[in-house]
């Protein structure tokens, strides 16, 4: 009896450590980002309405950010079964509580409906990558997949030589990217500005509400769980969930990499419009 109780309590380690180990490389690297994108894209988006005004920002660039903000609301909705009552892209209210909004309905019963909620309440944010993915693709025929070469994987923390490799890799990535988007013999001015837009707009576009975050940590909840049941019932004949995250992982490591991007992006657009507010509250006295 002992050793089956033994048996049972070592394969549910596994199960677990497993399980941790998929969940960290699908969706570990994803929330730290969406945190930082999040934050980033607040400071932007105030730093910006300071100095544009708000309807000269909203009109001029939030348009823009807030409509794939909303589509991507609505894409992962239908894509998970959800039925959408309402959608407005943009239609900023006076008081500027909202810009636009998609209203849906699932079925509470659905595991895979409500496992969805995570995926919708995080949309703006992988659209956001996606955009940026097919952007590059089209103005200057690049493909992240391609640059970005290193693997997300749990040693990233575990091994000193393997952090310094993603950290090299990936100032690598971010160096090749400026060059052939602002230095190669190949570019023409106005694919680097129309760059430059898409990014400040969506990039002060990708946060979440209170709502997404909630709908997000629901769905996620069950995601964790689906994860855990799918390795029990598996993990004993095979290392199904493994191999099926080691075929997506070199898709995901560049998705990282893009919102990696976003974020640096993010993080020049604040430093701009920081100067740039000094510089209007020096030079022009109210």
């Amino acid at each position: 009896m002992e050793k089956y109780l033994s048996q049972i309590g070592g394969y549910l380690i596994h199960v677990f450590q497993s399980a941790f180990s998929q969940l960290f490389v699908l969706f570990g690297p994803l929330l730290i980002l969406a945190l930082l994108l999040n934050l980033s894209a607040g400071i932007t988006s105030r730093l910006s309405v300071r100095f544009w005004g708000r309807n000269l920002f909203l009109y001029g660039f939030g348009w823009f950010g807030c409509s794939v903000h909303e589509l991507s609301h609505a894409f992962f909705a239908l894509l998970f079964g959800h039925k959408i009552r309402e959608i407005e892209l943009f239609r900023p209210n006076s008081n500027g509580e909202s810009l636009g909004h998609v209203s849906h309905s699932f079925n509470k019963r659905s595991i895979y409906q409500k496992t969805g909620n995570f995926f919708i309440g995080i949309g703006p944010l992988l659209a956001g990558g996606i955009v940026l993915f097919l952007i590059t693709l089209i103005l200057f025929h690049i493909d992240i997949t391609e640059i970005f070469r290193f693997r997300i994987s749990t040693a990233i923390f575990k091994n000193k030589l393997i952090f310094h490799q993603f950290l090299t890799d990936l100032w690598f990535g971010l160096n090749y990217c400026k060059g052939l988007v602002f230095g190669g013999t190949a570019t023409v001015w106005w694919k680097s500005v129309l760059l430059i837009y898409i990014l400040y707009s969506t990039g002060s576009s990708m946060t979440l509400s209170k709502s997404d975050l909630n709908g997000a940590l629901a769905g996620l909840v069950w995601l964790v769980i689906f994860v855990l049941i799918f390795n029990f019932l598996t993990l004993w004949s095979g290392d199904f969930g493994d191999k099926g995250v080691a075929f997506m992982v070199q898709y995901i490591s560049a998705f990282y990499f893009l919102l990696i991007l976003s974020f640096v992006a993010n993080l020049l657009f604040i430093i701009l419009f920081f100067v740039l507010n000094l510089l209007k509250s020096i030079f022009i006295r109210r």
